[in-house]
């Protein structure tokens, strides 16, 4: 199986984000995470959770927000293509929304059903457009772009074979690092406060303090490497 991950832009055709902005509503605004009701910014969409289609052709799409959740409730009453929506309470809602999807986003569900491609959920909104990773074979995935899909731009941003492991941090660390982690974690080490010390994170693997320190140095070194380096990488 491989991986590729997509960035779907906006298209630069003016006729065709003109017919966007006419069925969403929107505000013909350069960042497509913005959602404005009435000449005013809301709120601004940070993922996609998920995206399901149903039987009669709408779509439902779960998807984080930053913004006034208040606000973002009136959606279903401004936008033409939106049926319903349920809000979340908080900063940074969660969204449901049933909604008419427009020809760019039915034209790719359409080929990622038909395909079998499997989407790595969530999906990262940037201020280029979407930024999807999706796992299937070689030809599949090469449907996504033979698909062209009115209205929107593909760029491939990296693909390769796709292994279960591959963004997981925690496999970089060797056996040892990995058990001096898990007998440290179960003693309390990294609880707050702490309630055990290197010295007896030693005594339980049979080993000196100063090889549990080394070895805690180094893997939560790499750990943080790891994560630090995914987060950036989505951004």
């Amino acid at each position: 199986m491989r991986y590729a991950t997509v960035v779907i832009s906006p298209t630069d055709d003016p006729a065709q984000a003109e017919d966007y902005d006419e069925h969403y509503g929107g505000s013909g605004s350069a960042d497509p995470r913005e959602v404005w009701l009435h000449g005013a910014h809301v709120a601004t969409q940070e993922t996609i959770e998920y995206i399901n289609l149903l039987d009669d052709g709408t779509v439902v799409v779960v998807a984080q927000f930053r913004g006034d959740s208040d606000r973002l409730e009136a959606i279903d009453d401004e936008y033409p293509g939106v049926l319903s929506c349920s809000v979340s309470e908080g900063e940074a809602p969660l969204v449901s929304v049933r909604y008419e999807p427009n020809p760019t986003e039915q034209a790719l569900i359409e080929v990622i059903d038909r395909e079998a491609i499997t989407v790595d959920w969530p999906a990262k909104m940037t201020p280029e457009g979407l930024r999807v990773t999706v796992l299937g074979t070689e030809s599949a995935l090469q449907a996504i772009f033979d698909a062209d899909p009115p209205g929107a731009s593909l760029r491939l941003e990296r693909s390769g074979e796709y292994r279960a492991d591959q963004d997981d941090p925690a496999q970089r660390l060797t056996d040892r690092q990995q058990e001096i982690l898990r007998t440290g974690l179960e003693l309390g080490y990294y609880e707050i406060p702490r309630t055990a010390t290197q010295r007896e994170i030693a005594e339980a693997c049979d080993v000196s303090r100063g090889t549990v320190g080394e070895h805690l140095r180094r893997a939560e070194a790499t750990l943080v490497r790891g994560v630090l380096s995914e987060t950036v990488e989505r951004q």
